[in-house]
């Protein structure tokens, strides 16, 4: 398994400092299996302070573990939770967006500290024509009150016709864009270290972009704002290539 892989890997990599959770797809679409290797991560980081805590001369290895995702995780459904997660909502599959944090909560829980989002552009009009994000042609959905009843316990019928995403009407364009926005702010306001990423490509204003990400960024605690928000590029600029 995976998992016992990182463990084994955790052990025998003494230049080991961090891990990082990527791939060719989207991360946060498994997050059982993101939270299960990040788990592992931490339960070798407290069996490490344990063993330090016992002998002042074993110094403690900390590893941190880093996620890359492209920050739309706020548009799916049921974040990539299997069926039996405990954050089903009558069995439907669905998180709620008043609910969307505990995706972060979860991360936290298990040990993700840092991440790296994928904005790429300032423009969330732009960001539906580079990246054609699946929540812009239909793949996610968003819920309103409305879509649940209104809030009212006696209308059940509302909530469970949800069960089907094709029941729901796809978000209006640039909304993809501004739920990334709102993913980055969240996991700023709680204290991870966040970094923002963007491909250098000549039609991007990157001037705008950065402003953007200073902007998003500075609602950072005031104890890790220092060094981040007055770093002279907060963005971090990948190659383009044709």
């Amino acid at each position: 398994m995976l998992v016992d892989q990182v463990a084994s890997h955790l052990e025998d990599d003494l230049n080991l400092h961090e891990v990082c959770i990527a791939g060719e797809g989207e991360p946060t679409l498994r997050m059982d299996a993101l939270l299960a290797i990040s788990r592992t991560v931490q339960s070798f980081n407290q069996q490490q302070q344990k063993q330090q805590h016992n002998d002042s001369n074993n110094l403690a290895r900390q590893i941190n573990v880093r996620l890359i995702t492209n920050g739309l995780c706020y548009s799916i459904p049921h974040l990539g939770y299997s069926n039996n997660n405990n954050n089903n909502i009558n069995s439907n599959k669905i998180l709620l967006p008043k609910l969307r944090y505990t995706l972060l909560r979860d991360l936290i829980e298990a040990g993700v500290s840092r991440l790296s989002v994928a904005l790429n552009t300032a423009n969330r009009h732009e960001y539906d024509v580079l990246m054609q994000p699946a929540c812009y042609t239909g793949g996610g959905m968003i819920m309103t009150d409305d879509d649940i009843g209104g809030g009212n316990d006696n209308n059940t019928d509302a909530m469970n016709n949800t069960s089907s995403s094709s029941s729901l009407p796809p978000m209006m364009p640039g909304t993809a864009h501004d739920l990334i926005c709102e993913f980055i702010m969240d996991a700023t306001k709680l204290g991870m270290d966040v970094e923002i990423t963007g491909v250098d490509r000549p039609e991007i204003d990157k001037v705008e972009m950065e402003r953007l990400a200073r902007l998003l960024l500075s609602v950072a605690p005031k104890n890790k704002k220092k060094g981040r928000v007055g770093r002279r590029s907060v963005v971090r600029w990948r190659p383009y290539f044709e």
